[in-house]
This record gives structure tokens, C-alpha cells and sequence, in this order.
């Protein structure tokens, strides 16, 4: 009895390993290369599509001209390895798995003050939130992150409550224009603000984004970057003895 009592735990994680998901995932990554960038047809494959978005949730701005960030990034590719009939899986048509079992694109922030952790914009320290896998191979990567990055265009003529200007720039540390094509997420050439909330102590006044290809002399393709480029005001500063000061503008109106 108290061996067929030991082998009921064993006889329950194989049933586990039977369920659909866990057959469409050992399919997926029996062989899986996650170092190997998704190239079906080598190098005479075309440039992997890799789309960026930014949705900013809090802005703060130090007299240093360091801006901390908090953003949900949004990163989709494809991945021609991870494709499968959904038919022959019970109709699963997507699967949700940690990031630290696939190949993800290595899209950097160019001006990254805060090195500690290096310069991924998909920071390690938080980017931990699962990947959604698309039975067509298309993934979806939304993660929150945590910043710091230099403004150059930081005056002090009216500070704090003079207008900024700062800029979230992103792009391969490594991959040309050859092997990533990055483009704007949906086509959206502006950061997203609709999480960006009332709370926060800044108001933003203007944005845009661009999209650049750069030839350095070391490289024989251009390097693609997306540069958000945006204008900012504060609209009240937190005194300890005072409390909230509101600029007085009357921007925080």
C-alpha cells in the first residue's frame, strides 16, 4: 500500500505532462534554439520585423537632468519555429510562457543613464512577465520597466516649472537594418498616454517619434533607431513641511 501510495504523485505529474499545453509546448521547444535569432531562410532571409511601443506611466525629473521613467514597453515579433495547427492541438491558439525560454530581439536604450543592470530596455530586473505566443508565430511582449535616462535639453532659466524637453531612444545594440526591420508598434508614432494619469507630477506638452537609420563607419548597414522625442512641465512639487506646491502658471488646472 505504501508503495502504491508513493507512486500516485508520479502517476499525477505524467497525466500533468499529457494536458494539451504541455504537449504543444514540448513541441514547440523540443529542439528550440532561444540564442539563435528566428532566420527561416539564413542570411537570405528577409530583415525580422520588430515593432516598439511605449506607454508611460510616471515621469520624474531630477535637477541633474536624469529623468526616471516608468513605462509598459510593448515589443512584437515573429517567430517562424513557434508556428502550429491549432486543429491538431485540442484549438489552442495561443500560449503564454516565461521570456526566459525564447529568443527575444535585443532592443537597447541608447541613452540609459542607469547602467548598473545594462543597457536592454527590457531591463532584467523586471522584465519577467510571460510572452504570448500566436499559433501563427507571432509574439506579444508587453512588460512594465523602470528607467533612467540623461535630457539634454533640461534648462534651468525657471526650474522646476520651466518647460523640458527629453527623449526615449531605442534600437538594436547589435543587429543592421539587414537583420531587424524596427518599426512603430501599430503603426503608433507617439508614446501612448492613456495609462499616463492625473497623478503624475508632470504634464506632458507635446510629443513625437521618429524613425532613423544611421551608418556608422564601423558597419556596412545602417543601424535602425525609434527616437520619442518629448516636452514636459511640472505641475506642482511635494514640500515636506509645506505639502503640495502647485506651479504657478496654472498649468496644474
Amino acid at each position: 500500500m505504501a508503495r502504491i501510495l508513493l507512486l500516485l504523485p508520479l502517476l499525477t505529474l505524467a497525466r500533468g505532462d499529457n494536458s494539451p499545453l504541455s504537449v504543444l509546448r514540448q513541441a514547440l521547444f523540443h529542439s528550440y534554439d532561444k540564442a539563435v535569432i528566428p532566420q527561416q531562410f539564413g542570411d537570405a532571409s528577409p530583415p525580422l520585423v520588430i515593432q516598439l511601443g511605449l506607454a508611460p506611466k510616471w515621469f520624474d525629473l531630477d535637477s541633474n537632468g536624469v529623468l526616471t521613467a516608468t513605462v509598459w514597453l510593448r515589443l512584437v515579433w515573429s517567430d517562424f519555429r513557434l508556428t502550429w495547427d491549432p486543429e491538431e492541438h485540442e484549438g489552442i491558439t495561443s500560449l503564454q510562457i516565461s521570456p526566459a525560454n525564447l529568443w527575444k530581439p535585443d532592443i537597447a536604450l541608447y541613452n540609459k543613464q542607469d547602467l548598473d543592470h545594462g543597457i536592454l530596455a527590457a531591463d532584467p530586473r523586471s522584465a519577467s512577465t510571460n510572452v504570448h505566443i500566436h499559433s501563427n508565430g507571432n509574439i506579444l511582449w508587453i512588460l512594465p520597466v523602470s528607467h533612467k535616462v540623461l535630457c539634454e535639453g533640461v534648462t534651468y532659466s525657471n526650474w522646476p516649472w520651466g518647460r523640458q524637453t527629453c527623449n526615449l531612444n531605442f534600437g538594436s545594440w547589435t543587429h543592421d537594418s539587414a537583420m531587424y526591420d524596427l518599426q512603430f508598434y501599430d503603426g503608433q508614432k507617439e508614446m501612448d498616454l492613456r495609462q499616463f494619469g492625473e497623478y503624475n507630477q508632470f504634464k506632458i506638452l507635446q510629443q513625437t517619434a521618429t524613425r532613423l537609420a544611421t551608418q556608422y563607419d564601423c558597419c556596412p548597414n545602417p543601424y535602425v533607431n525609434l527616437n520619442f522625442l518629448f516636452s514636459l512641465r511640472r505641475k506642482y512639487v511635494v514640500d515636506p513641511d509645506l505639502g503640495r506646491i502647485d506651479n504657478p502658471t496654472g498649468l496644474h488646472r
